[in-house]
């Protein structure tokens, strides 16, 4: 799936911290008469670099009080209550923030994020729209904005976004990877494989970008080319999800043993994955149908399967009408 990310940095205060302490520096060899708003701004954003969050709220709701103007420190503000988990009152502030600046792009930046975060995706569009304005290119502000889209059921409103996050950071194995991902749930299955390679040339230890791209192999009917990439993924980092997906490419492959293999040991990792049995049980019934008379033996086996499968998830219809077609030879 596609990922919203926070700008760079791990808070949104320490550029705006920094730009603050210069300018004050820089004044320093003159007299200037007391600014209780900056002193407090200052102070809490101090605090807050040292994860002293409440106390940086009770400074930097001085510093709002003395000077409601002071657009930094509602980010500063925004940005605490953002660590909290308070994202609603994180809103406010940014919201604020963007008025007393409009072209202030981090405000910008992270009104959308909270709005993405609150699931008010409309909110979330028209912040990072600004953002954008603002930083055309900027690759998280724009791939965010296409992960909004896809959120709020467009992702075909997402494309161009998600395209200028590539141009904005050619070098990032992400922002391929978000767009290939973008392209597969459009059906554009090329452009998908295009994207994934990219990424994966980009970086190489990537084993959600191999399972996603032998996705699109499989969607394909490219099995032995699926069959290659998810042994990558699985020799870099073994997953349930990838020994399933080699499960099946080896059962459509006819490589039984090895599908049986793959599929026992997703079920090792997660005992549960319902996936993996009902993949023994397909290869279990196939085997049992292609000998002549069918082996009562395997058909149970597969039953067995599927019995374990329905338990776990009992909302599966297709599996449901398996048990229910074959248990009469059970």
């Amino acid at each position: 799936m596609l990922n919203c990310k926070p700008p760079r940095g791990t808070h949104t205060i320490g550029a705006a911290l920094a730009a603050a302490i210069l300018s004050t520096a820089l004044t320093g060899c003159w007299y200037s008469p007391p600014n209780p708003a900056l002193d407090n701004y200052l102070k809490g954003a101090l605090s807050a670099e040292r994860g002293q969050l409440d106390e940086a709220l009770n400074s930097l709701n001085k510093a709002i009080e003395k000077n409601p103007q002071l657009g930094l420190a509602f980010v500063a503000r925004g940005d605490v209550y953002k660590q909290k988990g308070d994202y609603a009152k994180a809103a406010q502030d940014f919201e604020e923030a963007t008025r007393i600046e409009p072209f202030n792009f981090n405000a910008n930046y992270q009104l959308g994020l909270m709005y993405q975060y609150l699931k008010k995706y409309a909110e979330s569009v028209r912040a990072y729209q600004k953002a954008v304005e603002i930083r055309p290119l900027d690759p998280e502000a724009n791939m965010n904005l296409a992960t909004v889209f896809v959120q709020n059921g467009e992702p075909l409103r997402g494309v161009s976004y998600a395209q200028r996050a590539v141009t904005g950071a050619p070098d990032d194995p992400n922002t391929h990877a978000n767009l290939g991902i973008l392209y597969a749930q459009l059906g554009y299955s090329e452009l998908a494989v295009q994207s994934l390679k990219s990424s994966i040339e980009l970086n190489s230890k990537q084993p959600e970008v191999y399972l996603n791209l032998a996705q699109e192999y499989i969607k394909a009917s490219k099995f032995e080319q699926a069959r290659q990439v998810l042994e990558t993924a699985r020799d870099i980092a073994p997953t349930t999800a990838i020994y399933e997906r080699l499960g099946l490419v080896c059962y459509k492959l006819k490589r039984f043993a090895d599908a049986r293999e793959a599929y026992r040991q997703a079920l090792q990792l997660h005992p549960d994955y319902f996936q993996a049995l009902n993949g023994l049980g397909v290869i279990a019934m196939s085997q049992s149908l292609s000998t002549d008379p069918p082996s009562i033996d395997l058909a149970k086996e597969a039953l067995g399967y599927w019995d374990r499968s329905l338990k776990i998830q009992p909302q599966q219809p297709v599996i449901q009408q398996l048990v229910n077609k074959y248990s009469a030879g059970k």
